[in-house]
């Protein structure tokens, strides 16, 4: 059974479908998709409805101040 991480990286990152498999780079995405989910998640916390990740995220793609707001 997977576990949380695993499905949210899946369904929200696409993970599974991801065609790199030389080098560092499985890595290096792997770190980059886990951080981006750390990021959301923080700004998720901040907001006082239940906003779901995939949502949020398209807020953040389309108004990238909420990003720059978690960040500072």
């Amino acid at each position: 059974m997977e576990n949380g991480l695993h499905r949210t990286l899946d369904v929200q990152f696409r993970e599974d479908d991801c065609r790199m498999r030389k080098g560092h780079a499985p890595a290096v995405m792997g770190i980059l998709r886990r951080a981006t989910l750390n990021m959301v998640r923080t700004i998720q916390r901040n907001f006082e409805t239940d906003v779901s990740i995939g949502l949020l995220r398209d807020h953040i793609g389309r108004q990238p101040w909420i990003l720059a707001s978690a960040l500072l």
